[in-house]
Formats: C-alpha cells, sequence, structure tokens
C-alpha cells in the first residue's frame, strides 16, 4: 500500500507538473517567435534602407549584365545588306544594336533575331513630336508598334542636341513626354526613352570630382534628369577618350587613355583611376548629384578608336582600346565612384562609312570594312585572338584596367550606396537563424 501511495504521489506530481512544463514551452516558442519577427523587421528596414541609397539593379530599365552594344550606322555607299550586317554583328559576339534611325528595312532585318535594338528619333522632328501627342503616337505606331518581332528596347530622342541643335532643346523634354504617353497607352511599358549627350555638356570633367554641367545647358537637364529618374532610364553618353589624348598626347599617357595600366594615374579624393574613361564617367556622374540626381544611370552610347586620319588613329590603338573597352565594360567593375554598376555600351562603330562629314578620323572608326572583313581582331563578347592590350602589341592588360581603390572586384558583395553589404540579404537572414539559441 505504501508502495502504490508513493506511487500515485509521484503520477499526481507529474500530472501537476506537466501544465507548468507546457507553459515554459509555449513561453519559450514564442520568445523565439518574436525574435524571428525582430530579426526579419531589422533585414526589411535595412534592404529598404539600402534601396532608398542606391536602387537596386530590379529597379532600373532591363539590361543584359553580359552583352556589348554595336552601333550600326549606314551614312555610307558600299555596305552590305541589312541582313548581311546582322550576320556581322552576330558573328562579333553584341547582343544589341544600336542605329540612328527607323529604317524599315533596318528594322525587319533585325526581327527575331535575339538582338535588343535602339532606335533613334532624329533631331529634325523633335519640335513637331513635342508640339502634337497625336505626331508622337503616330510615330511609335509607325516606328515600333509596327514591328512587333523587333526586340526595341530603347528610344533615344535626337543625338547631341545640346551642342548641334541647341535652339531645340526646349521641345527635348516634352518631346519625349508625349513618346512616353503613346508608348504607355499601348502597353509598350518596357521601352525606355532617353537621349545620347556628347560629353561637351560638361564645362568641367578635371578631376572627375569638378564634373559639373555648362550652365546653358542646365534649364534643360534638369527636367531631362527628373524624367529619367522618375522611370528608372539611362542618360546616355557619348564618351571618347581618344579626343582627350588625341589633343594632349604629351600630356596624357597613351596606356592611361587605352586601358593598359593598372597604376592609378589620378588620384582624386579618396578614389583613384587607371583609366580616361572611367574619369570622364565619374565626372558625369558627379555633375549629376551637384544638381540632386545622384540616383540616374548612365549608358555608354558610343566609344571607340579610330584607326586612320589623326594623331594615334591606328588598328594597334583602336584594337587595344576596343578589346579592353569590351574587357572592362563586361568585368562589371563599374567605375571608382559606383563600383560593381554595369554601364551598358555600343561601340562605334559597326562599318568604316565613306561618306560621313567632317574631319578624316570620321570615315575610320568601324571593326570591320565594308566588304565584312575585320579592320582588326575583336570580340565583343569578350574574348579575342588578339592581346587587346598595350598600345604597340605589348602586354595585355589584366581586365582592361581596375575600377580605381574603391572598385570591388566581380564576385564581391554588392553594395548599399557606396558602402558593401557583409553578406547577401538571403544569406545573412539564414544566418541569423541558425544563430538563435532556443
Amino acid at each position: 500500500m505504501e508502495v502504490e501511495r508513493m506511487w500515485d504521489d509521484g503520477q499526481e506530481g507529474e500530472e501537476a507538473a506537466a501544465p507548468l512544463r507546457m507553459l515554459c514551452r509555449q513561453q519559450k516558442a514564442k520568445r523565439v517567435v518574436r525574435r524571428i519577427y525582430s530579426t526579419m523587421s531589422e533585414l526589411l528596414t535595412f534592404a529598404l534602407f539600402c534601396t532608398m541609397l542606391h536602387p537596386s539593379h530590379s529597379e532600373y530599365a532591363s539590361e543584359p549584365l553580359t552583352k556589348m552594344g554595336i552601333n550600326y550606322g549606314q551614312v555610307a555607299n558600299d555596305l552590305p545588306s541589312d541582313a548581311d550586317a546582322v550576320t556581322l554583328i552576330k558573328s562579333l559576339g553584341a547582343g544589341q544594336v544600336k542605329i540612328y534611325n527607323t529604317d524599315s528595312g533596318t528594322l525587319t532585318a533585325l526581327a527575331n533575331t535575339g538582338l535588343d535594338v535602339v532606335i533613334a528619333v532624329d533631331n529634325s522632328i523633335i519640335p513637331s513630336l513635342a508640339a502634337s501627342a497625336s505626331t508622337a503616337d503616330e510615330w511609335i505606331v509607325t516606328n515600333v508598334v509596327a514591328y512587333p518581332s523587333t526586340s526595341i528596347t530603347v528610344i533615344l530622342v535626337g543625338n547631341e542636341v545640346f551642342s548641334t541643335d541647341p535652339g531645340i532643346l526646349p521641345q527635348l523634354v516634352p518631346a519625349i513626354q508625349n513618346l512616353q504617353t503613346s508608348l504607355t497607352n499601348h502597353g509598350l511599358t518596357s521601352v525606355a526613352l532617353s537621349t545620347a549627350c556628347e560629353l561637351s555638356i560638361l564645362s568641367s570633367s578635371y578631376p572627375p570630382s569638378a564634373g559639373v554641367f555648362e550652365q546653358s545647358a542646365v534649364s534643360m537637364l534638369t527636367p531631362l534628369l527628373e524624367f529619367l529618374d522618375n522611370t528608372s532610364s539611362y542618360l546616355y553618353i557619348n564618351a571618347y577618350p581618344y579626343f582627350a589624348w588625341a589633343s594632349d598626347p604629351s600630356g596624357i599617357p597613351l596606356d592611361y587613355a587605352v586601358f593598359s595600366t593598372t597604376s592609378a594615374l589620378l588620384t582624386d579624393s579618396q578614389y583613384s583611376y587607371t583609366n580616361l574613361l572611367e574619369a570622364q564617367l565619374d565626372a558625369v556622374y558627379y555633375a549629376m548629384e551637384a544638381l540632386g540626381y545622384k540616383n540616374v544611370r548612365i549608358a555608354l552610347s558610343e566609344s571607340g578608336w579610330p584607326t586612320a586620319g589623326g594623331t594615334g588613329a591606328n588598328t594597334t590603338n583602336a584594337e587595344a582600346y576596343n578589346n579592353n573597352l569590351v574587357k572592362f565594360i563586361l568585368s562589371g567593375v563599374g567605375t571608382p565612384k559606383r563600383p560593381q554598376v554595369f554601364v551598358p555600351t555600343y561601340v562605334f562603330a559597326l562599318f568604316n562609312e565613306d561618306l560621313k562629314p567632317g574631319a578624316a578620323t570620321e570615315q575610320h572608326w568601324g571593326l570591320l570594312y565594308p566588304n565584312g572583313t575585320a579592320v582588326y581582331s575583336i570580340s565583343l563578347a569578350g574574348s579575342s585572338s588578339s592581346s587587346g592590350g598595350s598600345p604597340g602589341g605589348g602586354p595585355s592588360s589584366p581586365g582592361g584596367g581596375g575600377g580605381g581603390s574603391n572598385s570591388n572586384p566581380p564576385g564581391s558583395p554588392d553594395v548599399c550606396g557606396d558602402r558593401a553589404s557583409v553578406l547577401p540579404l538571403s544569406v545573412t537572414f539564414v544566418g541569423m537563424l541558425f544563430n538563435l539559441r532556443i
């Protein structure tokens, strides 16, 4: 009986303790849940903070991060057919093509090719597009809607308007806005709008931190940048280190101009520069920031090196510059001020164009002769049988030159503003969960 009583007492003790143990488990579970919620809240707050400081790639127009573009100019009387030109463009490894018109034959030839296409509005019709929404809509119907099988991704409204046609500047943004309204009405919201600007819109570009726009252009650039910021579009820039170098070949090292050195030849504040192009691009970033637009991205609508007609215009330098340009862009290194921010780039140009007016170099920018043979060895996919290195056939520079002291190598952590995050968000969150002590 005593044993049975002790057994009964034990059972009663266990039964009495069971609710307490259950309560403890519930309280511990609640603490874990609260910690998880707190962690998630902190991570979401951090992610939102990063987004406010530096918009993620997903907030901008779709961009093929491993594809170079090519400019397909047609100011010549000996060019191959559009169909043959498209074959040559693809053989070079390009993923994007930019044309300077809306030629029907060209747009038809580009259909179902896998190439993304940038088309252009001629400067001369900008006033009519600005004056009439119906005219803008007619332009979209004729030149975009009519080619559903052609991957038109960008419309550039005018080319170098600030220097070549300053009288139509007041009509530039209204024309862009009318075209935007038409694209929206036709459900073509993936097509972006911008304009191609010359680098001379900067009144100062050296050092990069002194980059500011010409005062006469500011009143027109401000609404343009506002539009680009609101639509997550790019400011397209035509930038040619060749012209800067050719104007001062004794003062600017050739290796610095053609990406053939990994040594920093310019230090500006906390940033170091190993090539001239990244310094030019950062000057534009600084100029936009000075107007309050630090999140607008840059695309390089034209860049290249001539093979004849001017100082240092030869196949050796052109081969070095363009091969190293491809390596630099496709590395994704960005610029010292905007590390790891990809810059969509269109090499100038596909063919030598014998009818181009102007300086003697104008007819000698092509990667190809009109008969389709290569002027020199290059691949826009990022590989070439050529060294693509130093001018004069010297050793190749790794990656076409670095991105300066604050540029992170490809594969390093993403950035939040100008600061690197420790780990991707998903990895950080999982790590925090596993570190919870239950």
